[in-house]
This record gives C-alpha cells, sequence and structure tokens, in this order.
C-alpha cells in the first residue's frame, strides 16, 4: 500500500519510493537518510500529535507532520 510518511502507524515500516517537495527541503530530506529505498519505521508521537518520530538508518528523527507528507512510501505487508 503506498502512503505518505505521516500516515504511517506507529511500529509500522515502509520503504521510502520518493520525497515530492521543493528542492532545498528534499535535498535536506536526504542529507539524513530519507532516500529511494530506505527502510523507515514510525516509533513514536508526541502527545499532540506533530511531530513524530522515525527511525531510519540506525538514528530517530523527528519530522514535523507537514514534511512527512511530502515523502511517498510503501508499507510493507505481514506475511
Amino acid at each position: 500500500m503506498v502512503i505518505s510518511l505521516d500516515k504511517l502507524q506507529n511500529g509500522c515500516t515502509a520503504t521510502v519510493l520518493s520525497i515530492k517537495t521543493n528542492a532545498n527541503l528534499k535535498q535536506r530530506l536526504m542529507d539524513i537518510g530519507f532516500v529511494k529505498g530506505a527502510t523507515v519505521k514510525a516509533v513514536h508521537q508526541s502527545p499532540s500529535g506533530n511531530p513524530r518520530a522515525y527511525l531510519i538508518k540506525g538514528v530517530v528523527i523527528a519530522l514535523r507532520n507537514c514534511d512527512a507528507s511530502e515523502i511517498v512510501v510503501e508499507v510493507e505487508s505481514d506475511e
């Protein structure tokens, strides 16, 4: 299932497909590990729901929902 990263449920894992944003933000996200094919896991949500924390390449990164919504991911299926 293809969704935006901000819709990924805590504990779920997905693969980054693309980033749909301006060049500056896209480069920043790529610099911290959000590149095509990278595995990302939603690990925590603040009490207000924004920002959320994601585990990517062994590092936990907090992203605002508005930024996470620009990252397109494919949710890994449960087998």
